[in-house]
């Protein structure tokens, strides 16, 4: 399915939720000026943010945005993003991460188009959309009676809350095509990941030397090829560590290291911190409100 809506389509008035969304998990980042997310995506839910506080640095599909108090983020299924706080001015961000959602019109795991801008500016209604999302992590983390379906309701509401903002600010909801050189790389990289990917590799996917490939992609990414792949598979670990039950070696051998010790060695180079010390910090942070025990009980 494409994604079909236009600007008419954004009324909360016309909003068709073909399916009610699922909470998986919501979550809290605080406290902490040098959190930073390497690449990654979602490819069974999508992520609602919302920044309550301080500054960071988003890229999301390919595009930096600066975001502060009030902004709010929207992956959809299969977005690639990466995230970093200011030092200086550390965020505080509710997050929660979907399912099962279908909204006529859109594919399913869509919360917005493909095509519009994925960073809803602060606007009137910011403290609502931040009322609305610190109450469903509340409901996730406390689970008292009836948490379930406060929680679908509560996530309908935060839905229909950003169509109206969508509605109501036609000028902020289309973002640029983007089909430079470095851009088609990076796709590249992004959809072979996994995959023992050497600079040489890549120049002759591309038809061109491994010097002015790399050249052309450090211009406009302001990193080299290979510490880019590093980075996404880094990414991908951070997300399989905290959203699964897998070991590291298994979660290792999905971005495409084969020596277990090898990629400890690059993930606490990159992070500052062990894979598994990662694991077990971070998982503390997600409330899943369909387990009792969350996550990694066994």
């Amino acid at each position: 399915m494409r994604d079909i809506l236009d600007h008419e389509s954004f009324s909360p008035e016309t909003l068709l939720i073909n399916k009610d969304p699922h909470l998986l998990y919501a979550g809290q980042i605080c406290d902490n000026p040098y959190w930073k997310f390497s690449s990654h995506k979602h490819d069974n839910l999508s992520e609602i943010v919302h920044i309550c506080a301080g500054k960071g640095t988003f890229t999301i599909d390919g595009t930096t945005y600066e975001v502060s108090q009030g902004d709010t983020l929207i992956y959809n299924k299969d977005v690639l993003h990466e995230e970093w706080s200011n030092p200086y001015q550390p965020l505080k961000t509710y997050f929660c991460g979907v399912t099962n959602l279908s909204i006529a019109g859109l594919d399913d795991l869509h919360i917005i188009p493909s095509g519009i801008e994925p960073v809803i500016r602060r606007n009137k209604y910011s403290s609502k959309i931040e009322t609305l999302i610190a109450e469903i992590f509340d409901e996730a983390a406390l689970k008292a009676d009836g948490y379930e379906k406060v929680s679908k309701h509560l996530l309908i509401s935060l839905i229909t809350l950003i169509y109206r903002i969508l509605h109501l600010h036609p000028s902020d909801i289309s973002a640029e095509s983007r089909d430079s050189l470095a851009h088609r790389i990076k796709e590249y990289i992004d959809k072979h990941y996994t995959k023992s990917l050497s600079l040489e590799d890549l120049a002759e996917a591309f038809f061109i030397s491994p010097y002015y490939l790399s050249h052309v992609f450090k211009e406009e990414t302001n990193l080299s090829p290979i510490h880019y792949l590093i980075t996404r598979r880094m990414g991908e670990a951070k997300r399989l560590l905290v959203s699964t039950n897998l070991k590291v070696r298994e979660v290792a051998q999905l971005v495409g290291y084969d020596n277990p010790n090898y990629f400890t060695m690059l993930f606490k180079k990159f992070t500052g911190e062990s894979p598994k010390h990662f694991k077990i910090k971070h998982s503390e942070k997600l409330h899943y409100p369909n387990t009792k025990e969350g996550p990694y009980s066994k």
